[in-house]
């Protein structure tokens, strides 16, 4: 008998112990850990996974167990309290960065305006893992510009849904792209539909029926019979596994057993979360930064300016002091994990190459990690902002 399976995930965790506890000795953090454990398990560095197609499984997993605990997490009162920024501030850092990305893109290199807007796509989402963590361990979450930052996040989560099926319109795939945004909307509306007989009256009897056996490892199967049952729907209408994963846990987050659901999958965050970085880190071949160091930091250097400058502009649009503005642009300013999921689709519809996939890898990582010691010191750059500029004017 094989351990096949068994023998990646030792492997996997092994390796990421190791890495980690280096990491929490040069205190970095654990998120930039499993990035570096991927990189040193690619089949580019060790060849231990020699088959791509297994690493790309893994991450699909990670991304589906993610979008679920989002959607799981997604409450509409907390919503309500800040909605004028997520559907202000949200909306306008993302339609600023996708606009300003793909303007300055296509004036620099002149790609086609399908692959410009697709560029704009990946810089317009950010972080929220590694942004929401460095928030939380140095006690900002609470601040003004903290509140905002998780408004935008949380704007950018709901975004990463629309944009994952926008990405095979602007890539012209399905024909005429009024056609095809017509069908993508029919299929959201039915699936709209399904999710809400499902939620008002499949799932909360179902759960109630369930919780009569008392027990919280069955309570624990039947929510992940809904969430592979709801994602494989998804996956019918010719949708994607994680955007049903992602209904699946708002069904479930609006049900009486919220709170069990989040209590029970609350633990296995982390693992999923590590397996998706992991993965992520896994897809990145270092020899990159040989062949296209020069390149590397040109992009590393174009995305935190178009990210910061958009993030400022958003802060502005709502009338917020400047130094808010300041910590919310530089703390926004690296590139989503989610990105790495569009990413891939680009790769896939032929919107980015794979040597331009490889390169924006390896400027996402830098960007990550340079992260939570920008989140950390956000509040001291406008003084020093207003200092520089004082002195100089």
């Amino acid at each position: 008998m094989q351990h096949h399976i068994l023998l990646n995930i030792c492997a996997i965790f092994g390796v990421a112990i190791a890495v980690i506890i280096i990491c929490q000795f040069l205190k970095i953090r654990y998120i930039i850990g499993y990035l570096i454990t991927g990189v040193l398990l690619s089949p580019h560095t060790s060849g231990y996974f020699a088959n791509m197609d297994e690493v790309e499984v893994y991450a699909e997993i990670g991304i589906i167990l993610l979008l679920f605990t989002i959607g799981l997490e997604f409450s509409f009162t907390n919503l309500k309290k800040i909605q004028r920024y997520v559907l202000g501030g949200g909306s306008a850092q993302v339609f600023l960065t996708i606009i300003i990305t793909a303007v300055l893109i296509w004036f620099v290199m002149r790609p086609s305006w399908e692959e410009s807007v697709f560029w704009g796509f990946l810089y317009a989402l950010s972080s929220t893992a590694i942004v929401i963590k460095t928030l939380q361990d140095s006690n900002k979450i609470a601040t003004p510009h903290g509140k905002f930052i998780l408004a935008v996040l949380l704007f950018q989560d709901i975004m990463i849904v629309p944009l994952m099926l926008l990405t095979p319109i602007v890539a012209g795939v399905g024909g005429n792209p009024l056609v095809a945004f017509g069908w993508l909307l029919g299929k959201l509306v039915l699936m709209g539909g399904i999710a809400y007989v499902l939620t008002r009256f499949v799932i909360p009897f179902f759960l109630k029926t369930v919780m009569k056996v008392q027990s919280q490892e069955v309570f624990l199967i039947a929510t992940v019979f809904i969430v592979t049952g709801i994602a494989l729907v998804t996956e019918q209408l010719g949708l994607s596994l994680a955007l049903g994963a992602f209904i699946a846990g708002l069904i479930i987050a609006e049900t009486d057993y919220s709170h069990m659901a989040v209590s029970c999958f609350l633990p296995f965050r982390y693992v999923f979360m590590s397996f998706f970085f992991i993965s992520m880190g896994m897809l990145l071949n270092y020899e990159v930064f040989m062949t296209d160091f020069g390149w590397i930091v040109f992009w590393t250097l174009f995305a935190f300016v178009v990210k910061a400058a958009a993030g400022i502009l958003a802060v502005k649009v709502l009338g917020l002091e400047w130094k808010t503005a300041f910590a919310v642009g530089f703390s926004i300013a690296q590139i989503g994990e989610f990105s790495f999921v569009l990413a891939q689709s680009g790769l896939e519809y032929n919107l980015i190459s794979a040597n331009n996939y490889q390169i924006f890898l390896a400027v996402s990582i830098i960007l990550m990690s340079l992260t939570p010691f920008i989140v950390t010191n956000a509040e001291k750059i406008y003084p020093l902002f207003k200092k520089y500029t004082t002195k100089n004017g």
